[in-house]
């Protein structure tokens, strides 16, 4: 399948699932402007965003405003299309300088313009993987639960939103904590937005899931026990939150950051 025929798929796909969301329409509105916007040129895109107002450090374009359509993208950046949590993690890597030379990264699902950014460093074994074959810069297509590298191949891992949509969670976080170096750091992020966690691996149905979890393809959501099922694989886990990273709320609404996440530093237990 073509390039273009995978998007045509993909915003079929994406359009019937937002015809059967609570709100139908909007979530329809909102997927035809991000489908138009993100095909118009990078220089259209800042000619029509240019202002001072915001601030993307990812891409250090100066914004008139971040992108609120319907969820998940609420304070979208319209030049390198990074999300609220993108920034976040961005910033916890620059201003805890945790990418040292010669580090090996495995990055899950990669996220584009984080992609971009670690793509500048040729020092850096950066290796990114995803299930989907069909996904754009993707390295090695694998299973999370059952990755193809040797044990301790890795400095730095970073796995954002992404165990919400595998079924066997638990094996995922045993097989990032095997990959891992004793010394490295897994950076892992999943939305919490209850207190216990709920799954049902009997619910297939797209649309039953978007209303029970959240989002189509999610399996589970997740609560703040997340952090027992991390330790069990063999981490310690320190949750780090937006005002761990930055000190006011003016640097907050200035650069879109999100309030309410929280990113699992995890290690190996020594």
């Amino acid at each position: 399948m073509s390039q273009f025929a995978q998007r045509i798929y993909r915003f079929l796909k994406y359009a019937h699932i937002a015809l059967h969301s609570p709100n139908p329409y909007q979530r329809l509105r909102d997927l035809i402007i991000s489908h138009t916007l993100f095909n118009l040129p990078i220089s259209v895109r800042k000619q029509l965003f240019t202002g001072q107002n915001h601030f993307c450090p990812i891409c250090e374009t100066p914004l008139n405003r971040f992108l609120n359509l319907h969820r998940p993208y609420h304070r979208w950046c319209p030049i390198c299309r990074s999300l609220q949590r993108h920034r976040l993690v961005y910033l916890f890597l620059k201003r805890y300088r945790v990418v040292k030379p010669h580090s090996r990264v495995l990055h899950f699902a990669p996220e584009p313009a984080i992609r971009q950014h670690f793509l500048q460093y040729l020092h850096l074994r950066y290796v990114t993987t995803d299930v989907d074959v069909a996904g754009l810069g993707i390295d090695v297509c694998a299973d999370i639960t059952k990755l193809p590298f040797s044990d301790h191949t890795f400095d730095l891992i970073l796995c954002m939103h992404v165990l919400e949509h595998v079924a066997d969670d638990r094996q995922a976080m045993r097989e990032l904590h095997r990959v891992l170096h004793p010394a490295g750091l897994a950076l892992i992020m999943v939305p919490i937005t209850v207190t216990t966690t709920v799954e049902d691996p009997t619910i297939t149905d797209p649309v039953l899931r978007e209303r029970l979890f959240g989002q189509f393809d999610h399996v589970r959501r997740y609560g703040n026990d997340v952090v027992l099922r991390l330790a069990a694989a063999g981490f310690t886990v320190k949750p780090v939150r937006t005002d761990d990273i930055v000190s006011n709320q003016a640097e907050i609404d200035y650069m879109g950051l999100p309030v309410g996440e929280t990113l699992f530093v995890c290690q190996s237990v020594a």
